[in-house]
């Protein structure tokens, strides 16, 4: 039933040109069945394409439009198509997706796709995928904390794209009473995050946290990021990295 909605959508589009016409000089129709979202997960959904570069629709789709078909058109030009969720309009300028020093990066589902629309018309489904990384700090202290902790990378995001952007990206998540805190990240292209514990203005001690992610086998590549869970233990003067079921352990000298 939904296959000859579907169909019966693109017909109607399609009209637009009569036969007699050279059809090349057509715009391209695009039709994205949103059906396949989690609606509970994502309550609306943005929707944003570039033409030549030149964002030529900026969109967002509520939930309870996701059982419709959604329509647009687009030169018969290669086309970027980016649908995302969790991205707040406060830093949405339909560019990318991308954030400054001292930002935390939102959790952001995000699909890019590029679509060959020198055609009539073409048919995207929609899939969100998982695009950050919580990195979950439980910090082990026997009392107050008295240090700060500052995650900082090379990649600040991605580009409209989908490709990575490579920019410097730094954010000091504030324990709470348990010591737990976390900061997000985007996607990564190397292994050069760095865990940075200071006290005041003096740096105590900086961790290759890229290297331990890198080690423990987590793919920076997967469609959808897993989380990274960290466990600082200062009594014990160790520092334990864990990623699913792999973890290491690193013993330190710390003066508190």
């Amino acid at each position: 039933m939904k296959k000859a909605l579907f169909h019966a959508i693109m017909v109607m589009m399609l009209a637009g040109c009569s036969i007699k016409e050279d059809r090349t000089q057509c715009p391209c129709t695009v039709i994205v069945d949103f059906s396949g979202i989690d609606s509970t997960l994502h309550v609306n959904s943005g929707i944003l394409a570039l033409t030549d570069g030149t964002l030529v629709l900026d969109d967002e789709i509520p939930s309870a439009r996701y059982g419709e078909p959604y329509t647009f058109r687009v030169r018969r030009v290669s086309t970027v198509i980016d649908i995302f969720s969790g991205w707040p309009d406060s830093i949405h300028d339909g560019t990318g997706f991308t954030v400054g020093r001292g930002e935390q990066f939102p959790e952001l589902y995000l699909q890019t796709e590029v679509l060959d629309t020198d055609a009539e018309a073409v048919y995207l489904t929609a899939g969100l995928h998982k695009s950050y990384c919580k990195v979950t700090i439980d910090l082990k202290s026997g009392g107050d904390y008295p240090y700060s902790l500052t995650v900082m990378g090379n990649a600040c995001g991605y580009y409209g794209t989908g490709e990575i952007v490579r920019g410097g990206f730094e954010y000091s998540p504030v324990p709470d009473r348990d010591g737990m805190c976390s900061v997000n990240i985007p996607r990564q292209y190397d292994s050069s995050l760095i865990l940075r514990i200071a006290e005041a203005n003096d740096i105590l001690r900086e961790f290759a946290l890229g290297e331990y992610i890198i080690q423990s086998g987590y793919d920076w590549s997967a469609e959808d990021l897993e989380d990274i869970e960290v466990e600082i233990d200062y009594a014990k003067a160790d520092i334990v990295f864990r990623v699913n079921d792999w973890e290491t352990t690193i013993s330190f000298d710390v003066i508190i």
